[in-house]
């Protein structure tokens, strides 16, 4: 298959943007093998590559943090909404799955050799990708999962090795590097000050913008890998099992090498029977009743998600542990009372008041404008 693309490479290029065309044009409705979703946690599919609520979500964080960093830390998710930061990562995410379907048309994969180079390159060690992990509340499932589809979109136009013509280099290469000779004048709002009958008015008028996280009320159960176990046990499983503890090279760990993984899978092998009966009686016993949100200490977001869709989540191990539920009900957002939002429309309040502030010194300025001449900017000098 890659033979022959390499060979039909200028054909398969006018298909795909005409079907990238297409697709934009007919605002991702009806165009092929698009379609919304019925599953809860799946908000398109295109053929058979799917577009879930957390592709949505990691983009459009992504989305938030730079536009975040562009209003000074300020934004909020109200203003978020108003800007269509959601409609923009729900596009880009539907955009990359039809990418990404492509790629699996044609046999791609990342490998998993291939994941741990490009995280190593990207982060420098793996400790600094702990940390940024941990900086950032991800699971490493989660984060390598997204990781792997960025990886293969890029894979994907690197097999294309699309050559543009020069006139085309030039145009683009206008667009991107174009630079505006600048005189710039730094103007600073007041700080505002409000009042209580301001900001409950201000709620009032907007209070349909704030709104609580979708919640889910499940039935878990952990069952810890914990438990005396004979050494001896223990090397008998070891010998049945040894092919499952390798090194680096891929040679066979030692026994005592291997001790605290042996003892791990050996627990979960002998708790396995109980976990079993416990996920059968989820429906008859309440183990655990809990509120939680679709990112959780109890459950990662991808055995969440599986919970939404299924209603029952099957024994799995994490943290070292035996983790099961059954979802009992899905709780809608709905309006913040007042005092749960307060804090988010102050924020939105004195960001819309400093901004019409701002404008009115500006207007009266621009008249008899005395700036600062800092030289040529392109869009790249966004920090000056």
């Amino acid at each position: 298959m890659i033979e022959w693309m390499q060979t039909h490479r200028k054909w398969l290029v006018i298909t795909i943007w005409i079907a990238t065309i297409a697709f934009i044009g007919a605002g991702f409705v009806g165009w092929g093998q698009v379609q919304l979703a019925r599953k809860a946690n799946v908000v398109a599919t295109i053929k058979d590559t799917t577009v879930t609520i957390q592709d949505v979500q990691s983009i459009y964080q992504n989305l938030y943090s730079q536009y975040n960093k562009a209003f000074g830390g300020k934004l909020d998710e109200a203003t978020a909404k108003k800007l269509g930061l959601d409609k923009m990562a729900m596009q880009q995410a539907i955009q990359r799955g039809v990418l990404l379907q492509y790629a699996k048309d044609l046999d791609l994969k990342i490998t998993d050799k291939e994941l741990a180079e490009a995280i190593l390159k990207t982060f420098g060690s793996k400790k600094d990708y702990e940390n940024y992990l941990k900086a950032t509340n991800q699971y490493a499932k989660d984060f390598e999962n997204s990781f792997k589809k960025e990886l293969l979109t890029q894979k994907l136009f690197t097999l294309l090795n699309l050559k543009p013509s020069k006139t085309f280099t030039m145009t683009i290469a206008s667009a991107l590097l174009m630079a505006d000779d600048l005189e710039i004048k730094v103007v600073k709002p007041k700080k505002v000050q409000l009042t209580e009958d301001e900001i409950k008015a201000y709620w009032e008028k907007t209070k349909n913008d704030y709104q609580t996280e979708k919640k889910y009320k499940i039935n878990y159960f952990i069952l810890p890998l914990i438990g005396d176990v004979d050494n001896s046990e223990l090397k008998k499983f070891y010998e049945e099992n040894k092919f499952n503890y390798k090194d680096d090279k891929g040679e066979i760990l030692s026994f005592e090498k291997a001790k605290e993984a042996v003892k791990k899978d050996y627990l979960a092998h002998k708790l396995r029977k109980e976990a079993i009966l416990k996920y059968k009686n989820l429906r008859k016993v309440d183990e655990n009743i809990e509120v939680v949100s679709l990112n959780n200490s109890i459950i990662p977001a991808d055995k969440m998600e599986t919970l939404i869709e299924n209603g029952y989540l099957k024994p799995f191990i994490y943290n070292n542990a035996y983790v099961s539920a059954r979802l009992i009900e899905e709780i809608a957002p709905k309006p913040m009372s007042y005092k749960e939002a307060r804090e988010l429309v102050i924020k939105r309040l004195e960001m819309e008041k400093q901004q019409k502030e701002l404008e009115e010194i500006a207007k009266k300025d621009i008249k008899n404008f005395k700036g600062k001449r800092i030289g040529f900017i392109t869009k790249y000098d966004f920090d000056k």
